[in-house]
């Protein structure tokens, strides 16, 4: 029986770094994306650690060339769109090269790596996965996160959309909605405005980069099977209500 194989974008660090070990740990041969190459030696370790093969592309999924040199990849298992931009600018303060940029990562990247890989999943009768990384904010609007906010709403349905084209091939699609994740050493001090949303969120804690690791990987097993075209919240209880 042959490994699974599995692509994470981002992986160069936080969710993706974390979706990363959690997968080759279950013996998946993963294909990475990284915007620098410093990171290249670190995920490589992966290799060694658990026995798995691991081929890590460097370059920025803007660029059409770096998307084309992805899909030369003879096909996978798994897909997980996990990179993405933030912005937390005014709503009116947003640029339009801004715009451009960041509803170009969260929502035209997704959308055209799922529909390059979803073709070679059903070319290959392969009854595959594609994991979104949302948020909270795919789920409920923000202060200075209209842009942000529009790109997750937009995965979100766009995760629904897909889920309900590729089911009669067995292809599941589904949405992971975090609320805020601790990623940056510099986060790890809570500041004024880390307290303010901590106490915002009912169980008082921010989502861990292990637990929407562990997500993403139980989405890919037969337990989640019935799973598609739905988002699992892991929010703290944030969007429930007040």
């Amino acid at each position: 029986m042959r490994s699974e194989k599995t692509l994470i974008t981002g992986a160069d660090y936080g969710i993706g770094r974390e979706i990363s070990e959690k997968f080759a740990s279950e013996g998946h041969d993963l294909y990475l994306t990284v915007r620098k190459k410093k990171e290249y030696k670190k995920l490589k370790l992966l290799e060694k650690n658990y026995g798995v093969k691991v081929k890590i592309f460097v370059g920025d999924l803007r660029n059409k060339k770096f998307i084309n040199s992805l899909s030369k990849i003879n096909f996978v298992d798994n897909l997980i769109n996990n990179a993405g931009q933030a912005n937390t600018k005014f709503f009116t303060d947003v640029t339009d090269k801004e715009f451009d940029n960041l509803i170009e990562v969260n929502l035209g990247v997704p959308f055209k790596l799922s529909q390059i890989f979803s073709k070679k999943m059903i070319k290959h009768k392969i009854k595959g996965k594609i994991i979104n990384l949302s948020s909270q904010l795919g789920h409920i609007g923000a202060y200075n996160r209209s842009l942000y906010s529009l790109s997750k709403f937009g995965l979100e349905g766009l995760t629904k959309s897909m889920a309900l084209d590729l089911s009669k091939y067995g292809i599941r699609v589904v949405a992971i909605a975090p609320t805020k994740t601790i990623v940056k050493k510099k986060e790890k001090k809570l500041t004024a405005r880390l307290r303010i949303i901590k106490n915002k969120i009912p169980l008082k804690k921010f989502s861990k980069t292990t637990e929407i690791a562990n997500i993403a990987y139980f989405l890919t097993t037969e337990s989640a099977g019935s799973i598609t075209g739905t988002s699992i919240v892991s929010d703290g209880g944030w969007t429930a209500g007040k």
